[in-house]
């Protein structure tokens, strides 16, 4: 797997060739499978790719993060505002799509999507090889935006499709579950988990299954003026975690 290069500290991660290619194919596998299902239901669905900034104020992060779980920049670019490495990639996403939709030609239905690092202090969980969980890591993030009032289901179909694609990527049994946490933003999580290998049927549930995706319906995008009210079917994948399943390396 990678290698932990800065004094063995577990949570920053130096990634070789084969894993970036692997991680890419990966990427390109799963946008893929999302357009697809998404242009079967309505054809109307336009895909964009953006790279949003790596910081950001500290004041645009969701509520859930506070200074102790971010890496906060101690020579802010912004002026007085408290700035920070993002903690994960949603709003820059979101920023991007507004914007889209308010100076272009493009309309809703829009999937916005990026892939991309962020960074958490991890402080509670700890940030080990053996978790899957690091301080800088890879996220790959499609935010899918319709109107409030669409009749058609976008979250069942995606979530249905994309279960075996990650079966066949990992080699590993996948199955979806309703998420233990449900963000305030959320109406409905369900997680995208992996069957680890060679772990015992006595050990606990979560000892078994490790978490590589989060589908939310979301109700926090800011509808641009002009526009009916919008929503957002949000598909957020580790894709260090799907990288090191793939190649069978914990």
């Amino acid at each position: 797997m990678s290698y932990a290069l800065y004094d063995d500290l577990a949570g920053l991660r130096t990634w070789r060739q084969n894993e970036l290619a692997l991680r890419r194919r990966i990427r390109d596998a799963i946008v893929e499978r999302v357009e697809s299902t998404a242009r079967d239901i309505n054809r109307a669905w336009t895909f964009e790719e953006v790279q949003a900034p790596l910081m950001m104020p500290l004041e645009r992060m969701s509520s859930a993060y506070t200074s102790d779980d971010v890496f906060m920049l101690r020579d802010a670019p912004g002026g007085t505002k408290e700035w920070a490495m993002r903690a994960e990639t949603t709003d820059g996403t979101y920023c991007a799509a507004v914007q889209i939709l308010r100076t272009t030609s493009v309309k809703a239905p829009l999937c916005v999507w990026q892939m991309g690092t962020s960074f958490r202090r991890e402080l509670n969980d700890g940030a080990t090889a053996a978790r899957l969980r690091f301080n800088a890591f890879t996220q790959l993030e499609l935010q899918m935006v319709h109107y409030a009032d669409t009749t058609a289901d976008i979250a069942v179909p995606i979530r249905e499709a994309l279960v075996p694609l990650v079966g066949r990527l990992t080699g590993l049994e996948t199955r979806l579950v309703a998420s233990d946490r449900l963000p305030s933003y959320a109406t409905e999580t369900i997680d995208i988990e992996c069957r680890l290998p060679d772990v015992p049927e006595s050990a606990s549930e979560d000892a078994r299954w490790r978490e590589v995706a989060s589908t939310s319906r979301r109700t926090d995008f800011p509808t641009p003026p002009g526009y009916k009210p919008l929503k957002v079917f949000e598909i957020a994948f580790g894709m260090d975690r799907l990288v090191a399943l793939a190649n069978g390396t914990l």
